[in-house]
């Protein structure tokens, strides 16, 4: 009895790659969107004034921020309040000229707005600013 084999060909696994592609257009748009909330930290309502000043004077400020909550945040880090003048101490230290932003949500209470700021101030940093944007004249 002698059979005859036959030889098929293997077949040939093939990738396709267009679910793949969609996948990674998909997630590439979802950290676009994301990234730059990322980037800001905690959610701040900056106070609106009519003429903001248009030109930056440090790029890179050291960012004290107060959140809508009352949290305190150094350079988008979280921060004991009681902390703060210690670390922006040790800061001013190490780089006399920077200068610092304070970034404070607008339904903070203007008392602890002020009260960071003369901290700050003693401290001895040459430049400290208030982050605002513009207001609309509609806005008023």
């Amino acid at each position: 009895m002698s059979r005859k084999r036959r030889k098929f060909a293997a077949p040939v696994p093939e990738i396709n790659v267009t679910p793949l592609v969609d996948v990674v257009l998909v997630l590439l748009i979802i950290f676009m969107v994301i990234a730059p909330a990322l980037n800001e930290g905690a959610r701040v309502d900056l106070p609106a004034i009519f003429q903001p000043d248009p030109d930056a004077k440090d790029l890179s400020p050291i960012e004290v921020t107060i959140a809508a909550q009352g949290e305190l945040l150094l350079d988008r880090r979280p921060i004991e309040p009681r902390t703060l003048s210690e670390r922006l101490r040790r800061m001013h230290t190490i780089d006399p000229n920077r200068h610092v932003m304070l970034k404070s949500d607008e339904n903070i209470p203007y008392k602890r707005v002020r009260e960071t700021f003369a901290t700050i101030q003693d401290i001895g940093f040459r430049g400290v600013s208030l982050k605002v944007i513009q207001r609309n004249a509609a806005k008023t």
